[in-house]
């Protein structure tokens, strides 16, 4: 199975965040207001990136790296809001 064919189930048990993941999920949650389909999307996407760096746990910087995959058509502004949380976030981690 590969990551974009788990279901919710499987996205629970192999993409588990971390408290500062946790925060950064949620300000983008409700920053971009994103659907749950959009957010399991981004936790598949980072589980590949977690992945591909070879590391067994998801960290804020692949959940940073998968949100900012998603597409061009959202408000710059709002983009610019989360970004800079998540750089407050990644810091003080």
């Amino acid at each position: 199975m590969t990551n974009a064919d788990m279901r919710v189930a499987e996205v629970r048990q192999f993409c588990e965040l971390d408290d500062a993941g946790q925060q950064l999920i949620k300000a983008a949650m409700t920053q971009l207001q994103l659907s749950a389909r959009a957010y399991h999307r981004i936790l598949k996407l980072a589980r590949t990136i977690a992945d591909l760096a070879g590391v067994e746990n998801i960290q804020s910087t692949h959940l940073a790296e998968a949100l900012q995959s998603r597409p061009k058509g959202m408000m710059v502004s709002t983009r610019a809001k989360v970004f800079q949380h998540f750089n407050v976030a990644l810091r003080s981690a």
